[in-house]
């Protein structure tokens, strides 16, 4: 993958191309708040949900501890940090709600610019075309979910590890991997992805030492909540495990979203498939380009979002980098499975309207006669095209 004519601005380099995607990307953070922002149109955010079931304790409290809190403990300590804040503010007057919603903007907004820079030379290093480094910083899901949930601080960071890992930063792409995946599990996929490579690469020895290194930093937050506060870990773990079918491949297979052999199935697939696509993958780039084991690595993190039991919408943040390293046509496979994406929140709270206007007696957005789990359906098999289009170049 190259770009032509660098001079001339058709590249994500030089100092015009800079200025551009920066612009791009306060524009992105801007039409987020717009999305979500109270002032404004005032969307779903899944942190906001929290809040509002128990305001006071949230303000006053701590999470684990005084309220349930299913989030990782990384995001607990940006939590608390926010809810202080709104806490601060409301003794001057300032609405609590809105104070922590503003709060968590800028965090995000923090690591969305660190994500963007991030593009920027990683496009500089390869040559990205800039229509490509601009999807990846702005693509549909980006502006839609940058706001709803904290998905981007675990992209980044493994969006930079595999980076680094691509520069044979071996160790620090480890640590920050395994950072990415104290924040969500999705991370967990590319260094397996990564291990992978290394060990066919012939370096075993550094490949176990990556996974050892990767998997401690990841468990280590958990350990140290354990420690401090077992309920909280096991409310935690609870949570997660009981999980129902969310947006998932296998929902038009059944009427039951808790189905259990199905969620097993799920958990092998998402597992195994990103596993034999890493290899079968590796072996048609026997010299082994950065551009290419980045690719590799980030589309086996798709695959297994694609074949998890829980595929909530803002997951899409962590295909955002994919559109770096795909062809002109390649890109409208994903921008369209993007689209598609961003559809099922827009469309979420007026599915029932939607049902009736198609005359369909639907029980609510979660069951497979819902138009919103045909969406959801049509953006997963865009994946597995994708997947199977860019292996064959």
């Amino acid at each position: 993958m190259g770009c032509i004519a660098r001079n001339r601005g058709l590249c994500g380099d030089g100092p015009g191309g800079d200025r551009y995607l920066y612009v791009v990307s306060v524009l992105v953070i801007l039409m987020g708040i717009v999305i979500h922002d109270p002032v404004f149109f005032s969307e779903y955010t899944d942190y906001l949900a929290l809040y509002s079931r128990s305001p006071d304790r949230v303000l006053h409290g701590y999470p684990y501890a005084d309220y349930e809190f299913e989030y990782t403990p990384i995001i607990a300590v940006l939590w608390l940090a926010a809810s202080k804040i709104a806490l601060l503010l409301s003794a001057y007057g300032y609405d609590p709600y809105s104070s922590i919603l503003r709060s968590f903007y800028i965090i995000n907004s923090i690591f969305y610019a660190a994500y963007a820079h991030l593009v920027r030379k990683i496009s500089d290093r390869w040559g990205v075309p800039r229509i490509l480094s601009l999807l990846s910083i702005a693509s549909p899901s980006l502006i839609y979910y940058l706001f709803y949930n904290w998905d981007i601080i675990a992209a980044l960071l493994m969006t930079l590890g595999v980076f680094l890992l691509a520069r044979d930063r071996v160790y620090v792409s480890a640590l920050l991997l395994g950072l990415g995946a104290s924040v969500k599990i999705m991370p967990v996929f590319a260094i397996i992805s990564a291990f992978i490579i290394i060990i066919m690469s012939r370096s075993a020895k550094k490949s176990v030492v990556f996974l050892l290194l990767s998997l401690s930093t990841a468990v280590l937050p958990f350990l140290v909540l354990f420690l401090i506060y077992p309920p909280g870990f096991l409310y935690f773990l609870n949570y997660h495990s009981q999980w129902y079918c969310e947006n998932c491949f296998y929902i038009l297979l059944t009427d039951n979203i808790y189905d259990q052999t199905l969620r097993t199935v799920s958990t092998l697939l998402m597992t195994l498939v990103p596993v034999i696509y890493t290899i079968v993958s590796r072996n048609r780039d026997p010299l082994g380009s950065r551009a290419f084991f980045m690719k590799i690595s980030l589309l086996s993190v798709a695959l297994s979002i694609s074949f998890s039991y829980v595929y909530s919408p803002q997951m899409n943040i962590f295909l955002a980098p994919i559109y770096m390293f795909l062809s002109n046509r390649s890109k409208y496979l994903l921008l369209a499975q993007d689209i598609l994406n961003t559809m099922i929140m827009v469309l979420w709270f007026h599915e029932k309207a939607l049902s009736s206007l198609l005359g369909i007696e639907s029980r609510g957005p979660w069951f497979r006669e819902s138009p919103i789990q045909w969406i959801a359906f049509l953006r997963i098999i865009l994946i597995w095209i994708l997947a199977a289009v860019v292996r064959r170049k």
